[in-house]
């Protein structure tokens, strides 16, 4: 009968070490095995994560009466438009990101989350209103869910993955020196 050696891998918790998994692996296999086996353990449970992470977003023109309230959208600005909004925003602000939080005939509030200036410096912001004359919106633009960018960038992150896991099985890596001979051997 073989003897089997149990490796567990430790994570340090507030009350002591608790057990996060057990793998069996056989006496005189290497280090990479046991790097494998992590690898294979922690693939499971952050393949869930990516999937739930990993949402592509693209923007699409509107018009301006067309934008929803509570919509995530992207407004560029006139050159009139910056200089209007100037005592809010500070100098040279040319677009703002965020949601639409309220809008009438002539004016539009935005909960801010970003702000770019006109010379492409980015800002990042915290839901601050700003209210923008509709005049002075050059485009508005709502953000929407891609679900072919995010099927092609999960299908590269899985492809990847299978990838390691092969670059890293133990069947993959000459050991021994015993490996096919070389070219003129």
């Amino acid at each position: 009968m073989r003897r089997m050696i149990l490796a567990t891998f430790a994570l340090g918790s507030k009350h002591g070490w608790a057990v996060q998994g057990v793998k069996r692996i056989e006496p005189g296999h290497s280090w990479l095995d046991s790097l494998s086996l992590l690898i294979e353990a922690k693939m499971k449970k952050s393949l869930v994560c990516v999937f739930l992470l990993c949402g592509c977003y693209t923007y699409s023109n509107t018009a301006v009466n067309d934008a929803a309230i509570m919509a995530p959208v992207r407004v560029e600005l006139t050159e009139q438009g910056s200089e209007e909004i100037t005592k809010q925003v500070g100098p040279r602000g040319s677009m703002l990101e965020g949601v639409l939080t309220a809008k009438s005939e002539s004016t539009l509030v935005f909960g801010v989350t970003a702000l770019t200036r006109t010379n492409g410096v980015e800002e990042t912001w915290h839901g601050e209103n700003v209210t923008v004359p509709t005049s002075s919106v050059s485009r508005i633009q709502l953000r929407k869910f891609s679900l072919l960018n995010t099927g092609l960038f999960v299908a590269a992150i899985v492809a990847g993955g299978f990838l390691v896991r092969t670059a890293a099985d133990a069947g993959n890596v000459i050991r021994d020196g015993s490996g096919p001979p070389g070219p003129g051997q």
